[in-house]
C-alpha cells in the first residue's frame, strides 16, 4: 500500500470513501465521452498539484518515488487497486 498513516487497517478514515469518489469519476467520464487516458492523466495532474500543496514540494516527490516503485514492482496483469 502506497498510501500514508499505515495505522488504520485499511488505510486512513475516509479513504475507502475517497477511493470509491475517484472510481465513480470514471464511469462518468466513460458516460460523457472522456478518453480514459486523458481522465488518468488530469487525475495525476491535480492529485500532485493538491498533494504538493498539501505536503510540500519534497514530501510530494518522495511520495512519487515510492509511488514509481511500487509500479515497478507490481506484476504484470495485476488488477486495478493493486496500489493501495
Amino acid at each position: 500500500m502506497v498510501i500514508e498513516d499505515m495505522d488504520a487497517p485499511d488505510g486512513p478514515a475516509g479513504f475507502t470513501a475517497a477511493l470509491d469518489l475517484v472510481r465513480s469519476l470514471w464511469v462518468e467520464g466513460r458516460h460523457e465521452g472522456v478518453p480514459e487516458r486523458l481522465v488518468a492523466w488530469a487525475m495525476m495532474v491535480e492529485s500532485v498539484d493538491r498533494l504538493a500543496a498539501l505536503h510540500g514540494p519534497s514530501a510530494t516527490a518522495a511520495l512519487l518515488d515510492r509511488l514509481g516503485q511500487a509500479v515497478l514492482d507490481t506484476p504484470p496483469g495485476a488488477s486495478p487497486g493493486s496500489l493501495q
